[in-house]
């Protein structure tokens, strides 16, 4: 199914359709065995080409430090290199062709001498780029999070990519003029033809993005392929147009006017109630990796009785990855029928703010809280809420939703995750505890922020 991956620029379609809505189309690959190593061909072209410029500047970075600690002046030292995205790419192409002066010199069998790399024929150009353009990223996100020009965690300098720990990827660019035939395109209900690649067979319909591409309601910006769990999977991700009025609109029949608070946990997954203390829906949650524990345990056993390098071992790993990718498919679909249903059938929907990294900190709870996937449903929730015209509102994260009585406002400062149902004892209301919580995000109200301001953000989980 379609999913939002980010903002977009505006682009009219030639159809006249303003395509703002940012959406992806993901697609398991159903390949034969040449198929198969020509995708392994770009995933070690593109591996390569990452490599390359990470080693280049480590060693210009190395080389620097070193020139300083043996006191040469700051103008004297081994001039830097750029890390924007072009001279990436103007460096990749002259070293791949053998113009630049480290290219690789191969002596064939029949004596020819060859610069830059023979094969690069066999291999999309594309790829060489995107992963320039990615190098380029990594680099300059590790150089904003030092100067502290870069929210979240601390980026460290990227690591070089491992064929043996790293999954296979690489993007392919579709390039194409609105209205003309698109570089990425489905050619029939199950295959997909694609830059090099030529078709190949999908194992999902592509009706769907037949039909908007054909409506001039989606446009291909690129491909992204990924090798994982003994299989390919390609998105195809672009923008498209917004969703009908009548499926946007608010206030449609149908809809829920009234607040929706939901409340996350792990014995429970999800409840949802309104701000009148109605309860709007229970979700029990399906915990896919707990029911699977004793098969994955076997499966893992399986794999460490294998011999290093071994047909064995290779069937054990592909194996023990279709599990893993079972518990994955299962969590993500409830997860969107979850986020689905409120966004399609709320007008408003609140939401806690949890700090789910944090969350994670706690070892008897670490493995229930990530097979919840608190993180995966607040970001669907998020775009599927503008896909619908559905207001989202994150409460703060102090917000004592489980603590405040949902009856007369009182707070228990003495509540624990132990005590599931909650009693108030100035009112006397006994009502369960996730529902309470519920019923207090849907009547929250965010702080009134100064005209001109910026809200603060949240203090870390620590403090």
């Amino acid at each position: 199914m379609p999913a939002a991956t980010g903002s977009a620029d505006t682009l009219v379609s030639h159809t006249g359709v303003p395509l703002t809505r940012a959406t992806t189309f993901k697609f398991t690959l159903d390949v034969n065995d040449e198929q198969h190593h020509r995708l392994f061909a770009h995933a070690g072209a593109s591996r390569l080409a990452f490599n390359h410029h990470i080693g280049r500047v480590k060693a210009n970075l190395d080389q620097r430090a070193a020139e300083r600690s043996y006191g040469v002046a700051e103008a004297d030292l081994t001039p830097a290199l750029s890390w924007s995205k072009v001279s990436f790419i103007n460096e990749m192409n002259a070293w791949k062709d053998g113009r630049a002066p480290d290219a690789r010199v191969e002596v064939l069998d029949d004596g020819t001498v060859v610069r830059g790399l023979p094969w690069r024929g066999e291999v999309s150009t594309d790829v060489f780029e995107t992963a320039s353009v990615n190098a380029a990223q990594a680099l300059k996100n590790w150089s904003d999070s030092r100067k502290g020009a870069r929210a979240g965690k601390a980026a460290g300098f990227p690591r070089f990519k491992s064929r043996h720990r790293t999954a296979p990827t690489f993007r392919l660019r579709s390039k194409y003029r609105e209205g003309a035939a698109p570089s990425v395109r489905p050619t029939g209900p199950r295959t997909v033809r694609f830059p090099k690649l030529g078709e190949l067979r999908v194992r999902e319909n592509t009706r769907q993005l037949r039909r908007m591409l054909g409506s001039g309601r989606f446009h291909a910006y690129a491909a992204s392929f990924r090798f994982e769990r003994g299989r390919w999977t390609v998105t195809v991700t672009g923008v498209a147009a917004v969703l009908h009025h009548q499926r946007r609109n608010p206030g449609a029949a149908g809809r829920t006017q009234s607040r929706v608070g939901l409340d996350v946990g792990v014995k429970t997954l999800a409840v949802a109630a309104d701000e009148h203390g109605n309860q709007f829906q229970v979700w029990e949650g399906v915990k896919a990796l707990q029911q699977a524990q004793a098969r994955l345990k076997l499966a893992n056993q399986a794999l460490a009785r294998t011999k290093r390098d071994s047909e064995g071992r290779r069937r054990a790993a592909r194996r023990l990855g279709r599990m893993h990718g079972r518990v994955a498919a299962v969590r993500k679909a409830l997860l969107h029928s979850i986020s689905s249903e409120l966004a399609k059938g709320s007008a408003v929907v609140v939401i806690e703010d949890l700090n789910a990294a944090g969350m994670l900190r706690n070892r008897k709870l670490a493995r229930h809280i990530s097979d919840a996937g608190f993180g995966e449903l607040r970001r669907q929730l998020e775009y599927k809420s503008a896909w619908y015209g559905t207001e989202l509102i994150v409460a703060d994260r102090w917000f004592p939703s489980s603590k405040t009585c949902s009856a007369c406002g009182t707070v228990r400062a003495d509540l624990t995750l132990a005590d599931r149902v909650y009693e108030c004892g100035a009112c006397g209301l006994v009502i369960d505890r996730d529902l309470n919580a519920a019923v207090n995000l849907a009547r929250y109200t965010p702080p009134a922020q100064p005209s001109g301001t910026k809200p603060s953000p949240p203090l870390p989980a620590a403090a």
